[in-house]
């Protein structure tokens, strides 16, 4: 069988990580991969050949029984060409990575993120079958009653081995370890994820600190903000690094204080590395990971932020080996691998 996957550009970003990933385990499985994408953005390598096409001129569609889009820009190119998909005879489908209603509203504010919604249901009209993340992603798309929709929970392996960690990174939060309990996190820096919670956070528990690994379009004014609560030497924004992932061994907790999310691969990374997980009771987060070992708090609940990293930390061993276990029954490459071959096999029959 051969695919291509239609993506927005080789970012390092969680949706890519997870085409990649996907990429890795079809190849390895046998099956004829090609990425097509848009931006010249070329921070990930893929195990198959990838390449850079324009908006409005199509690929060659009969040389694949798939077509597997991804995100905004990539879902809309598929509508578009849908006439000569279907005259090819591929199948076009579409993972659906994030919670649109909300994600973009934070993103755009509601005027542009109507518009955007607007175009990108339209283009899933057009699509033969679409992915979401968990169970309850599935309730939330239920608009959307014309489509089929399947449940593929993402998958996530990580390196036996990894590049080591900048030399200046490794100083700066070694120093905070010497002193104070260390909560971190890795992820874009913006509203959505809900960072400003962290530094209330500080403001009334004098021995944790902060560690952020990324950047965003409100890096400066979350830093500014640790400045104006007098928390800023507790509060440390590293920025954004490649395989991220590696920093999180060096965290006591690690923190998910989001407002929205979809299935966070970073979220799976932290399991995987058997740190504890202090995460937002939003529902996409605890309708999926309800009985994994994460310790929630209410979102704003600052002194519940609080209690919740106490008893994280007081039975922390208890908490990263269930979220472990979770993650090895669950979120494992071959597991998302696996459902998606059984997927393609079945909508390439229809």
């Amino acid at each position: 069988m051969k695919i291509a996957f239609i993506i927005p550009s080789l970012a390092n970003k969680g949706p890519i990580i997870m085409v990649q990933s996907l990429v890795q385990h079809l190849v390895l499985e046998g099956y004829s991969c090609q990425v097509y994408y848009f931006d010249a953005i070329n921070e990930l390598s893929f195990a198959c050949p990838t390449q850079q096409i324009k908006f409005l001129e199509a690929i060659n569609f009969n040389n694949y029984q798939v077509i597997h889009s991804h995100l905004f820009r990539p879902d809309v190119y598929c509508a578009i060409h849908q006439k000569k998909i279907k005259r090819s005879g591929a199948k076009l489908m579409s993972t659906i990575h994030t919670a649109i209603y909300d994600d973009l509203a934070f993103t755009y504010g509601n005027l542009k993120s109507q518009i955007l919604i607007f175009f990108w249901e339209a283009a899933w009209k057009r699509i033969h079958h679409l992915v979401v993340l968990t169970d309850l992603a599935k309730g939330y798309y239920n608009g959307l009653k014309a489509k089929e929709i399947s449940v593929i929970n993402n998958g996530r392996d990580l390196p036996e081995h990894w590049p080591a960690l900048l030399p200046q990174d490794l100083a700066a939060i070694s120093s905070l370890r010497e002193q104070y309990v260390v909560l971190g996190t890795v992820c874009s820096i913006d509203e959505r994820k809900g960072l400003t919670q962290l530094i209330e956070l500080l403001v009334i528990r004098k021995n944790f600190a902060v560690v952020v690994v990324g950047d965003g379009a409100l890096k400066e004014s979350l830093i500014e903000l640790a400045q104006a609560n007098s928390v800023a030497e507790r509060f440390k924004v590293i920025g954004f690094r490649e395989e991220g992932y590696r920093y999180i061994p060096l965290f006591d907790l690690y923190l998910l204080p989001s407002r929205s999310e979809g299935m966070p691969l970073a979220l799976l990374e932290a399991m995987a590395l058997k740190v504890p997980i202090v995460a937002s009771a939003i529902p996409s987060l605890t309708g999926e990971f309800s009985s994994s070992g994460i310790v929630f708090f209410q979102l704003d609940d600052i002194d519940g932020l609080g209690v919740a990293c106490d008893k994280a930390l007081a039975s922390g061993k208890f908490f990263s080996d269930s979220a472990y276990n979770y993650y090895i029954q669950n979120y494992t490459l071959s597991k998302m691998g696996a459902r998606y071959i059984a997927l393609y096999k079945r909508v390439s029959l229809n």
